[in-house]
């Protein structure tokens, strides 16, 4: 019965239209905004969910570069694939933003400030993404201060065999291949899948001149299956092999990096009555290399983790979830990825060092009428270095009609300080604390009749004793940092063939100097249009204008304009050819002062369905 169930939403999940408006869809389901899967007209959280019918007909090459297209998300990159790449959420960067891929953290603790590096994550095999805004600590623990992201890339509800495959070519001397098999019947399924990208690149640094290169090649794996009726058994994997080219400076053209990343899963369901058990085992490592300036410093971190969960469901107006969580941390490092680079070091001293935190956690969900919804959730965590921190959560959700909810979310978070910025012999400094953080956001949603549909949250979040790297090493910035916006997004079909989608995020992130933080817009502004010209010909287009960003040392951050657009023709039932155009008008602009970004680029593929 349970995969049943897990089959009918995944299904309707992947019948879902564009993201924009995905936020509209009484159906679909959130599975990270609270401890168990709930209704989106349900949950006070704001959630985005992104498909990958999405993803297939998005005219971006990264993920990442699809989610700077959603409300409240900025990303900026050093230099093209296999530069670093933040995912900044209301403000917040990606240390604040964990990210989970198949529900496994795979953020990186070796990295100077604990988060995901989106540079290895290949496109290929993306069956669902899941954002979460705004702080989730009491959720999700230390970090989830901007939200939290989950990928998927394991769909094990199939009904028979299936499977994708893709080819394409286009600029920099771009090649990307992947394949998705999937095979299952009622009582369970597996998936697999592989995917390549190899490209030689443009120069990452502006004011130099050669390739810089990426090769990575990712693998993902997935079983699951109902060894009786009341009891689920699965496991995960995820692989993700990579080397690449960098600029460490002007005059050092020669970085080279490889980084090998492995996570794996096994978890159990079990229903006893009205109670449901979830236990799960979790391990990720990353091992990398970066060379440059004559130095070979290796970077290495791990994290395992131990997960219960048991919830209880009395009636359909009334849910309580309990559970506890171990998680373990280790470090090696000679200098960061994000850090100072080699050639700027007084020395390569290797560091070490491990972390351990053990968590509760409870949340009650109640109906107090049809209506309405609210979600209170508590955490406490015991920090192996700084001790208990307690989070909250009040998540309500309010529908004055079918067609109209209101939003609510209150709650606050921390961040602990990484162990580079704690341990490393350099630059880390063991007098740091843990950041504290308070989160508001109020949001409404309506859908018209005739599909349209429109959304605006507003949303404000503090941060004190905010932890950044100045005067050559990491510091408390004294005080209070505070970051407020609004977001807004709408859908509307112009035409029985062609339809539009709008979003527009302010953000005024400061610290408590009143500085302005560092490659935030103050405005963001997307528009897209995409068109059914016959029955097998699609076309889209997406305009990007980004405005009003702080001069980042020294350095002025124009304002740009990116318009991308794509075409594709369906050749048969099972396949189609696109074509993909990157900054059409072959824009000059920089995500990331002094970081060069592609130039216009043409992309041509063929997918297939078996």
């Amino acid at each position: 019965m349970k995969r049943i169930m897990g089959t009918v939403s995944l299904i309707a999940l992947s019948a879902l239209p564009a993201v924009a408006q995905d936020a509209f869809d009484l159906d679909t389901i959130t599975i990270y905004a609270n401890q168990t899967p709930t209704a989106l007209s349900r949950s006070g959280a704001t959630v985005e969910v992104v498909t990958a019918d999405d993803l297939a007909v998005s005219p971006r090459t990264k993920l990442a570069d699809y989610l700077d297209t959603i409300p409240g998300v900025v990303v900026s990159s050093n230099g093209g694939l296999g530069g670093v790449t933040t995912v900044r959420v209301r403000g917040l960067s990606g240390a604040y933003v964990p990210v989970l891929i198949n529900g496994i953290d795979v953020t990186d603790p070796s990295s100077t400030q604990t988060q995901f590096d989106w540079t290895q994550l290949n496109m290929g095999g993306i069956s669902r993404v899941e954002l979460v805004k705004g702080s989730q600590s009491a959720v999700h623990g230390s970090e989830a201060v901007g939200g939290v992201i989950n990928i998927t890339t394991n769909d094990k509800t199939a009904q028979g065999t299936e499977g994708d495959a893709m080819i394409e070519v286009g600029s920099y001397g771009t090649r990307r291949a992947a394949v998705t098999l999937r095979s299952g019947n009622e009582r369970g399924g597996v998936s697999f899948g592989l995917a390549s990208v190899k490209t030689d690149g443009f120069s990452a640094r502006a004011g130099t001149t050669e390739k810089d290169g990426y090769d990575g090649k990712q693998l993902t794996f997935g079983a699951e299956y109902d060894l009786t009726d009341t009891l689920t058994v699965g496991f995960d994997a995820y692989a993700v092999d990579a080397e690449y080219e960098y600029d460490p400076s002007t005059f050092d053209e020669n970085g080279k990096s490889t980084s090998n990343t492995r996570a794996a899963r096994i978890y159990a369901d079990l229903q006893t009555g009205a109670v449901d058990h979830n236990f799960s085992v979790s391990r990720y490592t990353i091992d990398r290399m970066l060379t440059e300036g004559g130095f070979s410093d290796p970077y290495k971190g791990t994290r395992n983790r131990v997960d219960y969960k048991a919830t209880w469901s009395p009636s359909d107006s009334y849910r309580l979830t309990f559970g506890a969580d171990w998680t373990k941390e280790t470090f090696l490092s000679t200098g960061g990825i994000y850090a100072p680079p080699t050639w700027a070091r007084s020395g390569s001293t290797t560091s070490t060092g491990d972390v351990t935190v053990k968590g509760i956690f409870t949340e009650a969900a109640f109906a107090p009428t049809d209506a309405l919804d609210v979600t209170v959730s508590l955490r406490r965590d015991d920090h192996s270095d700084f001790g208990a921190h307690t989070t909250g959560r009040v998540a309500v959700a309010y529908r004055l009609s079918d067609a109209t909810t209101l939003r609510a979310l209150a709650s606050n978070g921390f961040r602990a300080p990484s162990l580079y910025e704690l341990y490393d012999s350099q630059y880390g400094n063991a007098t740091l604390k843990p950041e504290t953080s308070r989160n508001l956001e109020f949001g409404i949603e309506h859908a018209y009749a005739n599909g349209a549909n429109v959304s605006a949250t507003a949303f404000y979040t503090e941060i004190d004793n905010l932890i950044q790297w100045s005067g050559g090493a990491y510091n408390q910035v004294a005080g209070t940092t505070k970051t407020k916006g609004l977001e807004l997004a709408a859908t509307y079909a112009l035409s029985p063939i062609v339809t539009a989608n709008w979003g527009y995020t302010f953000t005024d992130s400061r610290d408590s100097g009143g500085n302005p933080q560092l490659r935030i817009p103050r405005h963001d502004l997307t528009l897209g249009l995409t068109a059914n010209l016959t029955d097998a010909l699609d076309v889209g287009v997406s305009v990007q204008r980004v405005l009003d960003r702080p001069t980042e040392f020294g350095t002025p951050l124009k304002d740009y304009t990116l318009v991308n657009a794509t075409a594709s023709y369906a050749i048969n039932d099972g396949m189609d050819a696109y074509l993909r155009v990157e900054n059409l008008t072959d824009s000059d602009y920089q995500t990331a002062a002094g970081y060069n970004t592609a130039g216009r680029s043409a992309y041509f593929g063929i997918r297939a369905s078996f």
